[in-house]
């Protein structure tokens, strides 16, 4: 959802890397960059000269300078859509929003949001059990949606509001898609997101008075309307920090779900393994959120966050005179980092494109490592809640059988906006035979 600004001022001296292949495989080309040129080089993307930051080591250091230097670089159809959401924030206004925040998004809030999970996730993993999908991402990018409204906005599978929520967001998901300058303005999608977000204000509206006296728990709503009561206007609305969150945990959570489902149905091993744990969770929920609990479930999600980071780039702008990898960076250069290229730095990860959970395992790799949520200043808020909802999905539908793909894995895949596969792909669950 980046685009440029302004002309970026040149990267003197940063090593220049063809981007001949980046439309149909980007990463290959992201990782022979950085073979060739080490943590930081440059080449256009999407029509603009852009440094690109990776490697592991690159990463970490780009989120270590980058407070005050820095800043999200987002399209105009972003923040026509998105307003005064956290990610269009800057200075203080963005650290006063994440502040707000943060509370209802991690920590013992989560205990509170389990039930109000499991009771979303248990109906669908119950039909794949049953009848199996057609197609795994858009039945799981359902789910996730479901999963968010119940969480964010209390919105129940079912209720008055769900209906209207839906379409609403769907109209508004669409919008994203459109031309990011001036070519929005006679895109169809654009306008219908426009008018789709100010039926979603007025969803978010009538939820917050209803969630304003309400006690916390089974929903985040209560805290996040609280929190907000009185909050100075450089933090943004409520409203707009819901879309964004909204948008992030069905999108970015659907993905991150899909290819954990895909890598256990390739790994049946790790597959029985994290099934055992999955049964632990049937009899205690609370495992879900148990500091040390469930470590094979929590590995696959590693693993898999690792393997399959659903945001190839993301973008950023200086916006003054920064040092990345030894070269001087200008202000108003177009910098981006890739999640995905680090974790496959050999250095950091060795044997880097197999699917090994027991690399996060105790004593071993740490999850803390990996930068799919971002890092430093602009680290991804909703990262516990995201693992919440992935840990629940794979724990419910581990619960009911093993995962199979009837056709097998994906063999085309779309990295932007989201990693996904391009083809409806067939699922199953297995019942294991009993011994």
């Amino acid at each position: 959802m980046s685009e440029q600004s302004t002309a970026p001022a040149p990267a003197a001296g940063v090593p220049r890397h063809p981007d001949d292949g980046f439309a149909t495989d980007p990463l290959g080309v992201l990782e022979e960059g950085h073979r060739r040129h080490g943590p930081v080089f440059r080449m256009p993307l999407d029509g603009v000269e852009t440094v690109l930051v990776g490697t592991w080591a690159g990463s970490g250091e780009l989120f270590a300078v980058e407070r005050g230097r820095l800043e999200v670089l987002n399209t105009a159809l972003v923040h026509d859509l998105f307003g005064r959401a956290l990610f269009n924030l800057t200075a203080d206004g963005h650290g006063e929003a994440r502040r707000l925040l943060r509370p209802a998004l991690s920590g013992r809030a989560l205990a509170g949001y389990v039930p109000s999970l499991l009771e979303v996730i248990g109906p669908v993993a119950g039909r794949w059990a049953q009848h199996g999908t057609a197609d795994l991402h858009g039945q799981v990018r359902e789910l996730t949606g479901a999963m968010s409204a119940r969480v964010l906005l209390g919105i129940a599978p079912g209720e008055a509001d769900a209906a209207d929520f839906a379409a609403a967001f769907e109209k508004f998901v669409s919008a994203t898609g459109a031309p990011p300058g001036p070519a929005r303005f006679t895109d169809r999608r654009y306008w219908a997101g426009r008018s789709a977000r100010q039926d979603l204000h007025t969803v978010f509206a009538r939820r917050a008075a209803q969630a304003a006296g309400d006690a916390p728990g089974g929903s985040a709503l209560p805290g996040l309307v609280a929190a907000f009561a009185d909050a100075p206007a450089e933090a943004g609305p409520l409203e707009d920090h819901l879309l964004a969150l909204l948008i992030a945990a069905r999108e970015t959570t659907a993905s991150l779900l899909t290819w954990c489902l895909v890598e256990l149905a390739g790994n049946g091993e790790h597959a029985r393994l994290a099934a055992a744990e999955a049964r632990a969770v049937s009899a205690d929920p609370a495992l879900l959120v148990g500091r040390g609990a469930l470590p094979v479930l929590r590995s696959v999600l590693a693993e898999s966050l690792r393997l399959h980071s659903p945001n190839l780039l993301s973008m950023r702008e200086a916006v003054c005179p920064l040092t990345l990898g030894g070269h001087r960076i200008e202000a108003g250069t177009r910098v981006a980092y890739s999640p995905s290229a680090g974790h496959f730095d050999p250095a950091t990860f060795p044997r880097p494109y197999s699917f090994r959970p027991g690399r996060f395992l105790a004593g071993q790799a740490s999850a803390s490592r990996l930068w799919a949520f971002g890092g430093g200043a602009h680290a991804c808020l909703g990262r516990p809640l995201a693992e919440l909802m992935a840990l629940a999905v794979m724990a419910c539908v581990l619960q009911r059988g093993l995962p199979r793909l009837p056709d097998g894995p994906p063999s085309r895949i779309s990295f932007r906006p989201a990693k996904a596969p391009i083809d409806p792909l067939p699922f199953a669950l297995d019942q294991e035979p009993v011994s």
